[in-house]
């Protein structure tokens, strides 16, 4: 495969997960479990919730396309499936739509098993995120391991940590309006690598249907 493609599934792997993981829309509920005034534990934390998010997308990268095998699912349709999956999610975040502690049941149970739910997941590792990975995974795959997504998914799993791990700094710099503009920022770009994904697999389906076509029973040529 070309390096320049591969470059390419890189960065568009890594913007959107990026995008859709948000570790910014998870900035007030991990604040609300670790000390602002204690680096040392938002360094910890941020490990904890990191780690969790990279087992979490490097298992869905590399299970990913036995699954769609073993439920006989073709790759266009998961693009297009994910694709609308990420387009809506992207349509929320426009909305400021976003979870809230009080709206998951994980808020009863003490900060360190927060730390892996809700923050890991699903607020930044959600279904959304796993899926993206997995499409990416699916489009990239040529019969070897996708290096190129796993790659991504470290560099993902690095910026969440950089940004957990100075929360507190965060949150004073840009405040509550910088964390609106940011998530809503995300979910326009959501919406484009949605609608991308839509497209191409639309483009794909169409595609194996006219190469069908072209070899269907009798189409062949004298």
């Amino acid at each position: 495969m070309p390096v320049h493609v591969d470059i390419g599934d890189f960065l568009q792997a890594t913007i959107a997960l990026i995008a859709i993981a948000n570790p910014f829309a998870a900035l007030p509920v991990f604040v609300s479990l670790v000390p602002g005034d204690d680096p040392a534990a938002q360094r910890h934390a941020a490990n904890r919730v990191a780690l969790a998010v990279l087992a979490i997308l490097a298992g869905a990268v590399l299970a990913g396309q036995f699954v769609l095998q073993f439920f006989g699912i073709s790759f266009a349709a998961f693009r297009v499936g994910g694709g609308l999956v990420l387009t809506l999610t992207g349509l929320d975040m426009l909305r400021q739509r976003q979870p809230t502690p009080q709206d998951d049941p994980a808020a009863a149970v003490s900060a360190a098993e927060q730390l892996i739910v809700p923050v890991a997941m699903p607020l930044i590792a959600g279904p959304g995120t796993i899926i993206t990975a997995m499409t990416m995974a699916a489009h990239t795959t040529g019969g070897g391991p996708p290096w190129m997504v796993l790659m991504a998914v470290a560099v993902v799993t690095a910026f969440v940590w950089l940004v957990l791990a100075l929360s507190g700094w965060v949150q004073r710099r840009i405040g509550t309006r910088g964390q609106a503009i940011v998530i809503r920022f995300m979910g326009l770009v959501l919406v484009a690598v949605g609608a991308q994904l839509m497209l191409g697999g639309i483009g794909d389906f169409f595609g194996v249907v006219a190469a069908g076509r072209l070899v269907a029973p009798g189409s062949a040529p004298n």
